[in-house]
């Protein structure tokens, strides 16, 4: 989930839906945050498993939806190889795959969505959250060799770049790691932040995220009132 405002956006870059569902529950805080409201709305990239580097050659690639099902490796997950991310929502009827029956819908919906993601140049401000602290990302790697969550610094500068690349600013790129320091190198070129509690939940910890939040806008918020 994503939140969007007549001036600010709120996106979420993945890693996984963790920072989607958290972004959604703290909607009213974040409007708080940013002094306007904000609504709810979906993104392209909500409900992915897509590390760093798999968002930044997507978008090299021209940031398009697969032409076709045999794109897709259905087991595990929904896999498409040539950006290493995962679909992992998708393609199902039932809790059934439904690969080939649900293909041209998706690829519409994503279509849709990848065009909102390219608009976000008209937004004065745009914050970006990507975490890697999802409990159940080591699943995932079992499924999934390919999968690297940890934020690197060559991660972390590939996907920034990508972001510049794509939408022709720098915008506000926020990672969100483990409070030990395992998941991510230390950059002091990056905005990172450290949860301050346990994650023991697949979801997150709300209140950590929500320190995070207030640590990701209200400086910021409070320096441009101060200058109005």
């Amino acid at each position: 989930m994503s939140a969007f405002g007549q001036r600010t956006a709120i996106i979420s870059l993945g890693v996984s839906c963790q920072t989607a569902w958290q972004i959604d529950r703290h909607v009213d805080l974040l409007s708080s945050l940013t002094g306007e409201p904000l609504t709810r709305a979906t993104g392209p990239f909500d409900w992915l498993i897509m590390p760093p580097r798999s968002f930044a050659s997507w978008m090299r690639a021209g940031g398009r939806f697969p032409d076709h099902p045999r794109e897709i490796v259905c087991h595990p997950n929904f896999y498409w190889p040539a950006h290493n991310l995962h679909f992992w929502h998708e393609f199902t009827r039932d809790d059934v795959i439904a690969l080939d029956e649900t293909f041209e819908a998706t690829r519409a919906k994503f279509a849709y969505l990848l065009d909102r993601f390219a608009e976000l140049k008209r937004f004065r401000r745009c914050l970006f959250f990507v975490s890697n602290t999802q409990a159940n990302l080591d699943v995932v790697t079992r499924v999934s060799p390919s999968m690297d969550f940890h934020f690197s610094a060559e991660a972390m500068a590939a996907l920034t770049q990508a972001v510049t690349d794509t939408l022709g600013l720098a915008g506000e790129i926020h990672f969100v790691t483990d409070r030990d320091g395992a998941g991510a190198d230390p950059d002091p070129a990056v905005r990172l932040h450290r949860l301050d509690h346990p994650n023991p939940h697949v979801l997150g910890d709300d209140e950590a995220w929500a320190e995070v939040f207030r640590t990701a806008l209200l400086p910021r918020t409070v320096l441009s009132r101060a200058a109005a």
